[in-house]
């Protein structure tokens, strides 16, 4: 592997410069994790890439997620086995190959509120969600009494349980991992720059040929051309479509989800927790 890059004042005003007097294989279009990932990907197959990003790298949903790396126990319900075997692979493959110095495993425990049915019930589909993880960079579930889930979560109300199950999944630092991901595309020759936003792009006939980046510290702009232009700015990506002068065949259709951060001396508990709720899990 080349050695590192590091993206300071320097590295800047070099890419600055190479963004203006060089024509690229591929423009990739926002900072986020997959346009870092798209930069990555192209660099690494030898081809000549720049990344610009409006903002910083990661500053939208990249940095806004459950922080986890999961199989999503709850498709299993749903019979999307090929899902869930797919997220459980590359859960593994970010353990052990690709950053496991960002990826820790994470515990959660699952409160079981009927005593006949729902243990057996379970427990059935997290042993599938076990063996469809492969290897066992993570422990495999387990059970406990209703006294064994209290001592792990002790603000838990003691009638509402009949016991609790544990299973595992990984967790990291989502921002940190996008930047890492863009600074490999760097090192791998891909020439990256936050604070650089699209304002129009190049056409040529029905193609796309390039853009004008404003640098958005100082206010220059400079035209970049590109063979093949990547448009990878999630929620933003109905913007980018304008400027090419209609939406296009995909919409962008948003979904939400919240997440709160609370103190960690407000929850008095050992591990993570699930909850199911009427239509989805907590």
């Amino acid at each position: 592997m080349p050695a590192p890059v590091t993206l300071d004042e320097a590295y800047r005003a070099e890419a600055w410069n190479r963004l203006e007097n060089t024509r690229f294989d591929v423009l990739v279009v926002g900072g986020g994790v997959t346009g870092a990932g798209a930069a990555l990907d192209a660099a690494t197959r030898g081809l000549s890439v720049a990344l610009v990003e409006a903002r910083d790298f990661a500053s939208g949903t990249s940095s806004r997620s459950s922080k986890l790396f999961h199989g999503g126990l709850r498709y299993l319900e749903q019979f999307n086995f090929g899902l869930v075997r797919e997220a459980l692979r590359e859960r593994e493959l970010m353990l052990t190959r690709l950053a496991p110095h960002l990826v820790k495993p994470v515990s959660f425990l699952y409160p079981l509120r009927h005593r006949l049915w729902e243990r057996p019930y379970v427990s059935a589909g997290m042993t599938l969600y076990d063996s469809m993880g492969g290897a066992r960079s993570v422990p495999r579930h387990r059970h406990f009494t209703r006294g064994g889930a209290l001592r792990m979560v002790p603000a838990l109300k003691r009638s509402a349980l009949t016991g609790a199950l544990m299973y595992y999944d990984a967790q990291a630092d989502d921002a940190r991992h996008t930047l890492t991901v863009a600074r490999t595309a760097a090192t791998y020759g891909a020439t990256v720059l936050n604070s650089a936003e699209v304002v129009g792009l190049d056409h040529a006939g029905e193609r796309i040929v390039g853009a004008r980046v404003r640098n958005v510290e100082t206010g220059a702009e400079v035209d970049v051309h590109a063979s093949v232009v990547v448009n990878c700015t999630g929620v933003w990506t109905d913007d980018i479509q304008t400027l090419a002068g209609g939406r296009g065949r995909f919409h962008v259709r948003a979904s939400k989800g919240v997440h709160i951060v609370v103190p960690r001396d407000r929850i008095n508990s050992e591990t993570g927790m699930i909850l199911r709720t009427e239509k989805s899990v907590l």
